[in-house]
């Protein structure tokens, strides 16, 4: 892959999952990453700059566009993953508060950032965006509910935002995971226990039902962190560089649509 040398990429949500694989996947091809991010990035890499802020607010939003800004004096590529995915019991149960946290932490976090940064990107020689959004916006199901609506509204910002900034050789694309095996799932009360719950089975005997009989998904596994990150990698290096308003699945055939 072509390398990333000299440039510098922002990774919201860059602590763990699907951020912290993307952040050491644009570091080890030699961007210089700035990861933000609620809790501290977990290990020390000599190209990556760890800004914990709260990205559900304006102000952390605009402390770790500064932080780019300061340190850097440009921006080349911005990573919007940062975003929170609790699983629900049902629509009725799901309250006004928790659809306005949701569309602040997964929505308005990639709309401050991306705001704030384009005057940056606008600079660059191949100015990117990508917003990890998820195959839920297009094959929603009763868990995500709510979470789903936000990833659809980042699709919908993808498409329109890569036509205005066209002119300005800004790229904005989508990168949509299906299931994906991270942290998320395996802590104590995650997806998996809930999964093995549901089944009245062990944890890797739900979760094969689920790849098998929900899911139906056709390389038979969930997919890794690492998976994603190879995609967003893609999108934001030279090799990407005729590919904008589109997005790109990481689903390893779930999602069977035309």
């Amino acid at each position: 892959m072509t390398t990333l040398d000299g440039r510098v990429a922002i990774v919201t949500g860059g602590s763990s999952g699907i951020g912290l694989a993307t952040v050491r996947k644009l570091a080890s091809l030699g961007a210089h990453v700035v990861s933000g991010d609620l809790a501290p990035f977990p290990e020390q890499l000599t190209n990556v700059t760890d800004v914990v802020a709260d990205l559900s607010t304006a102000a952390g939003c605009e402390a770790l566009v500064n932080r780019v800004r300061d340190d850097h004096g440009r921006l080349d590529a911005i990573v919007n993953n940062v975003g929170i995915a609790p699983t629900r019991d049902g629509f009725e149960s799901i309250t006004d508060d928790d659809w306005l946290k949701l569309w602040n932490v997964n929505v308005m976090s990639a709309v401050r950032i991306t705001r704030a940064g384009i005057p940056l990107l606008r600079e660059s020689d191949n100015g990117s965006i990508v917003m990890m959004c998820s195959s839920t916006a297009r094959v929603p199901d009763p868990y995500w509910v709510d979470y789903a609506a936000t990833k659809a509204g980042l699709l919908a910002i993808t498409r329109g935002l890569a036509e205005e900034l066209g002119a300005d050789g800004i790229r904005v694309n989508a990168v949509s995971p299906g299931s994906i095996r991270t942290p998320l799932w395996d802590q104590p009360g995650g997806f998996s226990e809930q999964l093995a719950i549901r089944h009245n089975t062990d944890v890797e005997t739900a979760i094969g039902r689920y790849v098998k009989d929900e899911r139906r998904i056709t390389l038979g596994r969930p997919g890794r962190a690492e998976d994603v990150a190879n995609a967003v990698a893609f999108l934001v290096s030279e090799e990407g560089s005729y590919i904008t308003g589109s997005d790109i699945p990481v689903n390893g055939g779930s999602v069977k649509h035309i």
